[in-house]
């Protein structure tokens, strides 16, 4: 009889192994590694965040196949932007940097008058990026000590062209077209500048300031958040044809997140995340927006989930690819969910370690995006199964992925992080270790078993 039992136990270990071997098999399967024998093709311009509309940073299908990291000394949260070869991205010490996409050799850097939190715009090898942080002046509502500033530099030197003071901080991204540079700022005032000389064509001031609301160009119409501390958060759209506020949208359910918040935009609608207010001290719920971009009018809203507000960056960055919506939460639960964007019904969502703050980018139908405990991951966007995990460390710290979106160049992958490095590497490199896989996979098991009661990040 004891061998009986014995056996059975046997069988069903066995039984297990299989049926996990069949699982684990079926995700490698349905990885992406691209043929080496891909033709690379670089852009030559980049008009705003995101070289798609719904912010998807993405561009080409080659392979570079490059693996590197580049030490700037200071936390990196401006989104990178390559171009003929050369990565430009910005960081906190105040310096614009470009670097070889190739070697990750420095080729030159500039010195600004503040920190560097703008994806660097490009058109005709002219670079436009701005400077300013996020303290406020004392006193006044108006956001940004020291200096702030407005850059056109040489893209291939990194020579000053010309330069505009502001009066606050200009960490937003800016938008460009037909040789007008568009930025939205701290001091609430949008600029209309030219792109050959800095001269402002017009100028319109807005509620609030705007933090980190990247500005979203949509034919004739610009979208960012604004609003001020604990007060009426808002969507703005403005005509860049008329020079009008076509429409301002208050959004009754949030009271901070809106300004640090870059929305997305398809066809139909405009996307923006805020927090809201509750009766517990310091905790909030994350809130998304889907608006109608004509008319302003809220289409639907969703409570992500509820935790403690977030330092600095307090909402992600969503990314809108056909009819879904991707977006995270960043207030303690970790999941990230994909939405129909027409009709609010959640199509699925997984938890991750940590918080997902920069947006995800989407090539081959999968996800790539990282988290506030050092993770990246590559996840199926039809069903949300996570394909593969990797763990970035240097010198035995984690690096924080945060406010820095990704970029995708011909399957290449750049992000910033807080410890100060810009990374480079193939998206194939994420599946470098499975145990990373199999270790998640355990976790998340767990992790459901306790309903998220208990913190598991240290596994």
């Amino acid at each position: 009889m004891h061998i009986k039992i014995k056996h059975i136990l046997l069988l069903i270990l066995l039984f297990l192994v299989a049926v996990l071997f069949i699982y684990f098999n079926n995700i490698f399967s349905q990885r992406y590694y691209p043929s080496n024998n891909a033709l690379v093709i670089y852009p030559n311009n980049i008009a705003q965040q995101g070289i798609k509309s719904g912010k998807n940073n993405t561009f080409g299908n080659g392979y570079i196949n490059k693996n590197f990291k580049f030490n700037a000394h200071s936390s990196i949260v401006s989104t990178p932007t390559v171009i003929n070869g050369i990565t430009y991205f910005g960081a906190n010490n105040d310096y614009v940097y470009a670097i070889s996409d190739l070697t990750g050799k420095l080729i030159w850097k500039y010195k600004t008058d503040n920190q560097v939190m703008t994806q660097p715009i490009i058109d005709k090898r002219i670079l436009y990026v701005g400077s300013g942080n996020n303290f406020f002046q004392k006193g006044n509502i108006i956001r940004g000590t020291r200096k702030s500033t407005i850059y056109a530099l040489s893209s291939s030197t990194g020579k000053l062209i010309w330069k505009y003071n502001t009066k606050g901080e200009n960490m937003p991204s800016f938008a460009y077209k037909k040789n007008t540079i568009y930025v939205a700022n701290g001091n609430s005032m949008f600029y209309a500048i030219n792109a050959k000389n800095g001269h402002i064509n017009w100028e319109k001031n807005f509620n609030g300031v705007d933090s980190m609301s990247s500005l979203n160009l949509s034919g004739n119409l610009i979208y960012f958040g604004s609003g001020n501390i604990d007060t009426t958060q808002y969507i703005n759209a403005i005509n860049i044809k008329t020079h009008k506020l076509q429409w301002a949208s208050p959004l009754p359910l949030s009271f901070g997140g809106i300004t640090d918040n870059s929305p997305s935009s398809n066809s139909k609608y405009v996307v923006i995340e805020g927090l809201d207010l509750s009766s517990t001290i310091n905790e909030f719920n994350q809130v998304v927006y889907v608006i109608n971009k004509k008319t302003g009018q809220i289409k639907w809203t969703h409570k992500l989930g509820f935790g403690i507000r977030p330092m600095n960056m307090e909402t992600d960055n969503s990314v809108i690819v056909g009819n879904n919506l991707y977006i995270g939460n960043t207030v303690g639960n970790g999941r990230f969910y994909s939405f129909n964007i027409n009709t609010g019904k959640i199509n699925w969502y997984i938890k991750l370690y940590g918080d997902q703050k920069g947006a995800a980018v989407i090539q081959n139908g999968i996800l790539y995006l990282g988290d506030s405990y050092s993770n990246f991951y590559a996840i199926k966007a039809s069903s949300g199964t996570v394909l593969g995990i990797y763990k970035f460390i240097s010198n035995q710290k984690m690096n924080a992925f945060t406010a820095s979106n990704p970029t995708l160049m011909d399957n290449e992958i750049y992000i910033g992080n807080l410890n100060g490095y810009l990374y480079a590497f193939p998206v194939s490199f994420i599946y470098k270790s499975n145990f990373q896989l199999y270790k998640y996979y355990a976790w998340n098991l767990l992790a459901n078993i306790f309903r998220n009661r208990i913190d598991l990040h240290s596994i």
